[in-house]
């Protein structure tokens, strides 16, 4: 039972509350796991929040990035090419840096192409293989998006303190070290 409840999908009701320790929870997540009487609520509890957070963060960021004419994989796309070297990139590393299948970046190619924002060049070393390539509009771009996405990406963590910031980013990574270390012995 515990595995078929979507935990992200339960909204806070009305506000958030305060535990005897001071810390943050969502009463109605809380409320669920009581009902469900499982052990490990802390653990299920917390992902929740992750979840959640996780889930506003992308939506935020779809908001943006569609106020600006893009969708938030366009967006990564021309972002990983304006990062590489000579701003290009083929379409496979697309694929693997996404965790795409080759099709989907192609039609997110063909999109970003068809907006004058990349072109496709033949790579010099293999003949089978095409890079992506931001166009000097593509540049153009990315460069007038830079400030306002590092502006906008920071609001949600406004209110953050730098250790707690800190702390932040070492507890997302602990779980993706523990996650990847149960992967390996699966």
């Amino acid at each position: 039972m515990l595995g078929r409840l979507n935990m992200s999908s339960l909204k806070p009701a009305g506000s958030l509350e305060r535990d005897g320790s001071g810390c943050l929870y969502d009463p109605t997540v809380r409320a669920a796991l009581n009902r469900m009487g499982g052990g490990n609520g802390r653990a299920l509890e917390a992902i929740s929040a992750l979840r959640l957070a996780a889930k506003r963060l992308h939506e935020a960021t779809e908001r943006w990035t569609e106020s600006h004419g893009l969708t938030e994989s366009r967006l990564q796309i021309l972002t990983y090419l304006y990062f590489n070297p000579d701003h290009q990139m083929s379409l496979g590393h697309l694929a693997e840096a996404h965790n795409l299948v080759p099709r989907t970046v192609t039609g997110l190619v063909d999109k970003l192409e068809r907006d004058g924002l990349v072109r496709r060049v033949p790579d010099p070393s293999d003949r089978r293989s095409v890079h992506a390539q931001l166009t000097k509009a593509g540049l153009a771009r990315i460069g007038a998006l830079r400030k306002d996405a590092a502006e906008r990406q920071s609001l949600g963590t406004s209110g953050l303190k730098p250790r707690q910031l800190a702390e932040l980013r070492h507890l997302c990574l602990l779980m993706v070290k523990h996650l990847d270390a149960v992967e390996e012995r699966s």
